[in-house]
């Protein structure tokens, strides 16, 4: 299937882009597409026409529009050609999304681990600079590029800091408890809460506390809250991890980042103050080079 647009930034060329395959089905399928030029590679999101729908298409477009960072997927501006449905173009990042990176123990060093989450700090941090607030982040929504950058993806769910009335819903197990009980003010805060989760599912490969379905409270969440030493000394031990796994600087970061009050949750800037955020990280050729690695022995050829 070929889909023509044309680039506002070429506003007088016209390409057909060719769709190869699918890259995910949500509520939206995006593909992978390429253009005229063999080097030309694109991920393509496609809104079938319907007033909801176009509703959703323009406030992700919007927001992708205002938004220029190195870890945060590039928009490419687009007039579209076809009646049936709109679409954004996006960059493509060749190297999947970090549930398989983390699930394939990609990440298998403190060393990575930090490095990846500077990155999205980073990108988190432009954001709410931006007064946007992504209210979905999750593995699935952070992007491996082609020069090994995380790219935060996907802002369906996204609204601005100002905006009074709270639609976003978040993923289960990543979303913070005030988004599931409707009653999140800050919401800000609440995406700090998702990249805690993201944090700890960066190093263990696992979720610290599971979401049922319904009014039900999370599973290990009141151990976390009240007995913070002895939860993450019941998961090292689940996970047949040594004492020390789990260092009291982790320890502190989580358990500031994961603060059931809003109020009294880490920001920002408490995060980058914090012992284990400032030891050392891979400088951009060095986290490459392992990272170049690590993506050829989880998807050999």
């Amino acid at each position: 299937m070929k889909v023509k647009v044309t680039f506002q930034e070429e506003c007088y060329a016209q390409k057909d882009l060719v769709l190869t395959k699918k890259l995910g089905c949500g509520k939206y399928t995006v593909f992978h597409v390429q253009g005229p030029a063999a080097c030309e590679e694109y991920a393509i999101k496609v809104f079938p026409k319907s007033e909801l729908n176009e509703a959703c298409y323009k406030r992700e477009k919007d927001f992708l529009a205002s938004l220029s960072h190195p870890n945060i997927i590039r928009h490419f501006p687009v007039s579209k050609h076809d009646a049936d449905f709109d679409v954004l173009i996006m960059e493509y990042a060749n190297h999947g999304d970090f549930f398989d990176i983390v699930t394939k123990g990609a990440l298998t060093h403190d060393v990575y681990i930090r490095s990846y989450f500077h990155q999205l700090i980073a990108g988190l941090e432009y954001l709410h600079q931006e007064k946007t607030a992504h209210l979905d982040l999750k593995l699935e929504n952070l992007l491996l590029a082609q020069d090994f950058q995380l790219k935060i993806i996907d802002f369906e769910q996204s609204q601005s800091q100002g905006e009074e009335r709270l639609t976003a819903k978040g993923t289960n197990s990543y979303r913070a408890p005030e988004i599931k009980m409707k009653t999140c003010t800050d919401k800000f805060a609440a995406d700090i809460y998702s990249a805690g989760i993201i944090l700890y599912a960066f190093k263990t490969c696992q979720f610290p506390f599971y979401e049922p379905e319904g009014d039900n409270e999370m599973e290990d969440y009141t151990l976390f809250v009240r007995e913070n030493i002895e939860f993450f000394k019941m998961k090292a031990q689940r996970m047949k991890k040594n004492a020390n796994f789990f260092d009291k600087d982790f320890r502190d970061l989580l358990k500031g980042m994961l603060h059931p009050d809003p109020k009294k949750r880490w920001t920002i800037q408490d995060i980058k103050k914090s012992a284990w955020y400032n030891k050392p990280i891979l400088d951009s050729e060095n986290l490459n080079v392992h990272m170049a690695k690590a993506c050829q022995k989880m998807n050999p050829k």
